[in-house]
């Protein structure tokens, strides 16, 4: 029977120090860095590279992680098909960190997999001996291959390892000059030629590394790491001029032993004390940190900075880590269709497009063709997950393999959500002593609002998408990819928009916001972000959100400004924001079950109650549901400003002026997201939409028809609404705070008033439960609390401190004519060509090939290497058997 092939394969190689101390050419030891490589079947040839080194290696046949899996597909006598790489990279790039093996390993072992071949390990080591073709020695190879540390040999047939017992409780504090050397003209320093003095000082001291690692002795590891062989050329003042002054300091500082790493130019020191993990340890029983900091002064000393790390030796070498088989069902192919057409552009839309374009070409919004489903065996196995791990698998069941690969998923949303304060992200509270309320805290992120979940997650999700787009351009002899964000916000939004988006590179981000119709704070967090490529444009006369609104979507329906500026949303119009705020209603229901002590996910008995102006948070619970997660209700909360309340429960779609209130970010009289959930409603039929939508436009309501009676029982069966007002926001937000210490925020108080006014219902005698999404911190509205509160004024969140004493930056218009203007002005002077635009011929590449196993050019080189590895073996063969 023909074997499958996998199409796709994700692997994981260490960073390794070679030359360790002594033990020049021959021993080698791995280290707590990793490059992660995907590999995978596609259309056409493509690189991409994230991380360390992504702005100096090539995107051609000339990166080893290709040249390795070609050199697997050569064993196999395969012709190579076209493949996508995806290298994700943690090791550090011509630094002596071992990022080139780890690159050919990984390379390696991806072809291997791809072309189904198994290698023999025992007696011959095959890996190893395809490696070192291109390596030439194997003091980093063979710690990459197989982890720990390493002795390699070689017979005069063949290369073969020896694995040492490294002692307990070693750290690595390495110090990496932020100028690389690569290791081609690290090997050019060499002499041709060495004293014999220097060769026995050498040998005997690598005798006592050995003997030291062995019987887990450090006291001899400051001798044992001494060198004569390369550390001295390598390491000249003239060469690299921290080399001897960050050993020294080292051991100075408390090291064990210190040296070059590799060819240069990271210097390591090895320390002991560590015991468990170091984070609870007292810092007392260890010397890293003393170590570190002694490094990086007596780098600056002589002018030298650079990044310091501490890592620990790893046992495990390279692995793989995900590997997809061609007879498995093929990834899904999410594509994406506008609610109002068919039209070109309008259907089949790949999940990139919808997420760059924002809006339809029809003004319609993108939605799933089809919304995918979650099985009760999924629903069971995501129950137990962390929020991150949590949020790809849902993700993913909106983007599909064959656009952003598993590995590049996982990167973009770990990132995202890394400055979160909790790792629960959105932690549940409860609130109630029968278990009948809770409280999902959404307000855990840099901004302080629910709105970092999505755009922490969009605005990397943007960078993913145009440091793919700018390589293929750049490949293609033509400009780096650059958008431009355009948003309006009334409150959060903005802030978290701007947080997501600040510094990155190709992006502009122009923000509107109802001039003084935000809460100060909210407009301190958006005006006091100086960075060049954020605009905060504030919109006069007695404009309200809404009027901003208007003026994002008008923009981005002119095609031609539209394209001029290559624009993208940031609203929840976006796509990309439902689909991230989908994730905390399945993390927020498991958490509940296991509060709840069910084993099970799968009973409708808990009800969702989302504050909501713009409809967006609530339309993803209503994705979530309909994917398979068992909600009961989802309990739609307004202020008075209720179009929202008024329509659910009682099919009233008609516009009112806008009435500000202590809930500022609700005062929304046209909810954008809502067109989503009507074009549900009229069963995906866009015409009918599209009628809905032109009579809301030309009437400010809309009617249902003969069919009202139908549409009504679908809503019914989803959602309950409630609405508040001011006094009754102010109620219910003293009464928390004066029985339970626990403060609202103004909008979350809507939700919890719309419980307190359900909390007669019950289900078999049993009270109902509720989870309110708490969607900010109450300190962001100070003003509205003393109101509510009569005096208590809260005290604010660490990412709020000093915020209105800082220096602010804001433009100001009172019409769209004059933001057209603003903004051609602006991005005129800020796309002029700069060179990122180009990446320069002149970047250094990782080293050829080459054919000899030892180093330099002199015969006396191979020769030492083959003697010192004996002496080595002896010693340890002599400990294996005493």
């Amino acid at each position: 029977m023909k074997k499958t092939l996998p199409s796709r394969v994700t692997v994981r190689a260490p960073g390794t120090s070679a030359n360790l101390g002594s033990g020049f050419d021959c021993i080698g030891m791995a280290v707590d860095l990793w490059n992660t490589l995907t590999v995978e079947h596609a259309p056409s040839f493509s690189v991409q590279i994230q991380g360390e080194g992504a702005d100096v290696l090539p995107r051609t046949e000339e990166n080893f992680v290709v040249l390795g899996v070609k050199m697997a597909y050569d064993a196999a006598n395969m012709p190579m098909p076209p493949l996508a790489y995806f290298c994700e990279n943690g090791i550090p790039y011509g630094s002596g960190l071992g990022s080139s093996s780890a690159a050919i390993v990984s390379g390696l072992l991806a072809g291997l997999v791809l072309t189904g071949q198994e290698l023999k390990v025992a007696g011959k080591e095959e890996l190893l001996q395809i490696a070192a073709t291109v390596e030439g020695h194997t003091d980093n190879l063979a710690p990459c291959i197989y982890g720990g540390a390493q002795i390699g040999v070689h017979t005069g047939e063949r290369w073969s390892t020896f694995g040492l017992k490294l002692p307990r409780g070693i750290q690595c504090v390495i110090f990496t000059p932020s100028t690389p050397m690569s290791t081609e003209q690290a090997r050019k320093l060499l002499p041709e030629t060495i004293p014999r003095s220097d060769a026995i000082f050498n040998m005997s001291r690598t005798a006592v590394l050995v003997l030291s690692l062995c019987e887990g002795n450090l006291d001899f590891l400051k001798l044992a790491t001494e060198d004569k062989l390369h550390q001295p050329y390598r390491g000249a003042s003239d060469v690299m001029p921290a080399t001897y002054p960050c050993i020294n300091a080292a051991l100075a500082a408390g090291a064990d032993g210190a040296f070059l790493s590799g060819a240069g130019s990271s210097v390591l020191a090895v320390c002991s004390g560590l015991k468990g993990d170091a984070l609870v340890q007292d810092s007392c029983e260890r010397h890293d940190a003393n170590i570190r900091a002694a490094m990086i002064a007596a780098a600056a000393d002589v002018g030298v900075v650079g990044t310091v790390r501490t890592v620990n030796p790893v046992a495990r070498g390279a692995h793989v880590v995900h590997c997809f088989g061609s007879d498995a069902p093929p990834p899904p192919r999410m594509r994406y269709r506008s609610t109002r057409s068919k039209g070109v552009g309008c259907t089949g839309v790949r999940f990139e497009d919808a997420i760059m374009r924002g809006l339809a070409p029809d003004g319609g919004l993108f939605v799933p063709e089809d919304i995918p489903k979650v099985t009760q065996k999924e629903l069971d196995e995501w129950s137990g997950m962390t929020f991150t791990s949590l949020a790809v698998e849902v993700m993913a069941k909106f983007i599909g393999d064959d656009e952003i690969p598993r590995a590049s998923l996982e990167s973009i949303v770990t990132k995202s959500y890394a400055n979160f304060s909790t790792s629960h992200v959105t932690p549940l509270v409860d609130m109630s002593d029968d278990g009948s309320v809770y409280v999902l805290e959404q307000f855990h992120g840099p901004t302080c609002a629910f709105k970092d979940v999505a755009l922490q997650f969009l605005g990397n999700l943007f960078e993913f998408f145009l440091e793919r787009a700018s390589d293929n351009n750049i490949a293609a002899g033509k400009p780096a990819a650059r958008i431009t964000v355009l948003g309006a916000t009334s409150g959060d939004t903005g802030s978290a928009a701007i947080e997501g988006l600040r510094g990155k590179n190709k992006v502009e981000v122009y923000i509107l916001h109802p001039h003084t119709k935000v809460a100060p704070i909210q407009e301190a967090q958006m005006t006091t972000v100086l960075d060049a490529n954020v605009h905060n444009v504030a919109v006069g006369k007695g404009a309200a959100f809404d009027d901003c609104q208007s003026m994002v979507k008008e923009l981005f329906n002119d095609e031609e400004f539209r394209h001029k500026h290559q624009l993208a949303a940031v609203n929840s119009i976006n796509w990309a924001r439902i689909m991230a705020q989908i994730v905390y209603y399945f993390y927020g229901y498991f958490r509940w079950a296991e509060k709840m002590g069910k084993s099970d996910a799968g009973k409708k008995d808990v009800h969702f109650v989302v504050p909501t102006g713009n409809f967006g948070n609530a339309l993803a619970g209503f994705y979530a549901r309909s994917m398979g997660l068992p909600i009961a209700k989802l309990v739609v909360a307004t202020n008075h400003n209720d179009i929202l309340y008024r329509f659910l429960d009682h099919a009233d779609y008609t516009a009112q002026p806008v009435q500000p209130s202590l809930a500022p970010a609700m005062d929304i009289v046209v909810p954008s997201n809502f067109e989503r959930f009507l074009f549900w409603m009229f069963g995906n039929d866009c015409d009918t939409l599209a009628r809905a939508m032109k009579e809301i436009r030309d009437t400010g309501k809309m009617t249902l028809g003969d069919q009202k009676a139908v549409y009504m029982e679908k809503i019914h069966d989803i959602f309950h609404a409630h609405r508040a007002s001011d006094a009754e926001i102010s109620e219910i937000t003293q009464k928390l705070k004066q029985e339970r210490n626990y403060l609202l925020c103004p909008h979350t108080a809507t939700g919890m008033h719309g419980i307190h006014q359900r909390s007669a219902l019950r289900t078999g005698g049993k009270p109902i439960a509720h989870i309110v999404m708490a969607t900010a911190h109450p300190a962001k509205f100070g003003k509205a609390i003393t109101e509510c509160t009569a005096e208590y004024n809260p005290p604010l969140p660490q990412q709020l401190h000093g915020l209105l004493e800082r220096e602010q930056r804001c433009q100001h218009i009172s019409n769209i004519e004059e933001l057209r203007a603003l903004m051609d002005a602006d991005l005129a002077t800020r796309a002029a060509p700069t060179s990122q635009n180009k990446r320069p011929d002149s970047a250094p590449r990782p080293p050829p090939v080459t054919e000899a196993p030892g180093l330099g050019g002199g015969t006396v080189w191979p020769l030492l290497g083959a003697f010192a590895a004996g002496v080595l073996l002896t010693i340890a063969l002599v400990k294996k058997h005493a």
